[in-house]
């Protein structure tokens, strides 16, 4: 009895993993397919998942309560996560779904310095290590020659990198919140949701956007970026990541990253020679090495 209730611990949130990190890889493929201006498409992402996350707090029988440090401090991260989406849906658009995951996963990196800086952690010669051999295979996939790069191609790179940014300083505001022991995770996300809604929606129409959505073909996109990649993704990942070992862990999230990548090479015929591959396998490397560090 024991030793079947030891495997269930191990493997089922291990399965919860897997396929939370599939949901998410689909994020910025669902973006592309949406066809809507970066802001609309964020709005809509939020919106729907802001409905599956109330229902799902309906099922679960929870609610909003919470401490106002914790509340103030996801409200914060809804902002945060909101600019991160504009620079992150733009650079979709610019340099593809596969690459600007990709940048976006640098986060790693900026968790790390912002972690130093602010809360004086040590930062080992094992992540330094790691930070240089990304960088490497940054150029090994736009090339040495940084001049030799279209402007729109150059913009999207520096939006990717914002992306990081940004996406570091929410993971790190939700993550003090989560330490309080008054929040639980779907109320948490759902408040995350409110203000990052809110700010997109006014957001949008100053860019000159509409919140038109054009067919059939982009609601269910967008329905899928909210849903599937944000609601169940983040969930399914949420209760799993705690139960697993943190090497393990980090491991199989850096499916998110490829999938992305193999995905926008099979649905939107990204071209990929030998070169570029390398510097894949040198970044995904690096950012393992700096997700695992103590």
């Amino acid at each position: 009895m024991s030793q079947t209730t030891s495997i269930s611990q191990t493997q089922f949130p291990l399965f919860r993993l897997l396929i939370g990190s599939v949901c998410i890889s689909f994020s910025p493929i669902f973006i592309k397919l949406a066809d809507v201006p970066p802001d609309t498409a964020g709005f809509y992402r939020m919106l729907f998942a802001g409905i599956s996350l109330s229902v799902l707090m309906l099922l679960r029988r929870d609610n909003l309560k919470m401490a106002p440090r914790p509340r103030l401090l996801l409200c914060l991260s809804g902002v945060i996560l909101a600019i991160d989406f504009m620079c992150w849906h733009r650079s979709i658009e610019l340099v593809g779904p596969g690459f600007s995951t990709l940048l976006g996963n640098f986060q790693i990196f900026f968790t790390a310095l912002f972690s130093w800086l602010f809360f004086k952690q040590k930062i080992s010669k094992m992540f330094v290590l790691a930070v240089i051999m990304a960088l490497c295979g940054l150029l090994f996939i736009t090339g040495v020659d940084w001049k030799s790069l279209e402007d729109g191609y150059k913009l999207g790179i520096f939006l990717g990198f914002l992306t990081a940014v940004f996406y570091s300083g929410y993971i790190l505001l939700v993550k003090i919140s989560m330490d309080d022991s008054s929040v639980s995770s779907v109320p948490a996300m759902l408040m995350v949701t409110i203000p990052s809604t809110l700010l997109l929606s006014v957001i949008t129409p100053l860019n000159g956007a509409t919140f038109a959505i054009p067919n059939s073909n982009s609601l269910l996109a967008l329905i899928g970026a909210g849903v599937i990649s944000t609601t169940i993704g983040w969930s399914l990942i949420s209760s799993a990541i705690k139960h697993i070992q943190a090497t393990v862990a980090s491991l199989i999230l850096l499916l998110q990253p490829t999938l992305a990548l193999i995905w926008d090479t099979l649905l939107f015929s990204r071209p990929t020679g030998g070169i570029e591959i390398f510097g894949i396998l040198m970044i995904l490397s690096a950012i393992y090495i700096g997700s695992c560090r103590r």
